[in-house]
């Protein structure tokens, strides 16, 4: 069999692509090695007798852009979190928290003994919240330039700030506490073999994709689960055509570099061209 397009994987990433080619036109094939789609994004009822769907693997939505959920008529919806972080650190801790900001002030002073870490705070993520707007939108746009980006950003300070040099050098410049320094970096350094040094400045990049979500820097909560987001997905798929084939695990894939030949492993073949 032919078609215009072979997806080979059915996680988030090839069903946003499968739904934008088929409602493009293009005749479409997701392969998906698994008896179900979703990839890491998907949720399971947890607890027996409770239809709570929670999600499994990645939890949590902030780099979808809401063009992609209306462009594909997605039912998918979220919450805000309203606790943004909990650090546990001698007899308590710092709760960060986005619907009580004396709470949250007074908890920078009892850890740090002033409200000079809660204002450094307020001002390094006012920072990284101008950033956000002006980044996130370039998600769903032809990748810019780098001094495109400069010019979007607008703020050299920034921009030298959170693009140019080590983070480590902003946090350390912005802030005096340890203990706050650690909370954000945490953003920079989780899921990475880096350091908050790194002349790679590989944290940076962790740490930018984490605080421009949204044009906001939040993190929501799916209900139902990420597995409520791609099943949503592989219905849009579906609806615009597209066919999806689970529990077809590809082996191969040989390319003249005009079409392609995808093999799979129970020995069939489908071309795409």
């Amino acid at each position: 069999m032919r078609y215009d397009v072979v997806v080979v994987g059915g996680g988030h990433n090839g069903l946003v692509a499968a739904s934008y080619l088929a409602r493009a036109g293009r005749t479409v094939l997701v392969a998906e090695r698994l008896d179900h789609t979703g990839g890491a994004a998907v949720s399971s009822r947890a607890f027996t007798g409770v239809d709570a769907r929670l999600s499994r693997y990645s939890y949590l939505v902030s780099l979808l852009p809401r063009k992609i959920v209306d462009d594909l008529g997605l039912d998918f919806r979220v919450r805000r979190r309203r606790i943004s972080s909990y650090t546990p650190y001698g007899d308590g801790g710092l709760l960060v928290d986005a619907e009580d900001p004396a709470g949250t002030r007074e908890g920078f002073a009892r850890l740090t003994g002033s409200d000079r870490e809660y204002e450094a705070w307020r001002d390094f993520y006012g920072m990284t919240h101008r950033v956000a707007q002006a980044v996130f939108p370039t998600l769903t746009e032809p990748l810019p330039s780098r001094a495109e980006l400069e010019r979007r950003v607008g703020d050299r300070a920034a921009w030298e700030a959170l693009f140019e040099r080590p983070l480590g050098e902003s946090v350390e410049a912005a802030f005096a506490d340890d203990v706050v320094r650690g909370v954000v970096l945490t953003d920079a350094l989780i899921g990475t073999f880096t350091h908050a040094h790194d002349p790679s400045l590989k944290q940076n990049r962790c740490f930018l994709y984490h605080v421009i979500g949204g044009g906001t820097g939040d993190w929501d909560v799916p209900l139902g689960g990420m597995g409520a987001l791609t099943d949503a997905l592989a219905g849009a798929a579906r609806a615009a055509g597209a066919r999806i084939r689970t529990g077809a695990e590809v082996t191969g894939i040989a390319t003249d570099g005009v079409t392609a030949e995808v093999a799979f492993a129970d020995g069939g073949t489908v071309e795409a061209a």
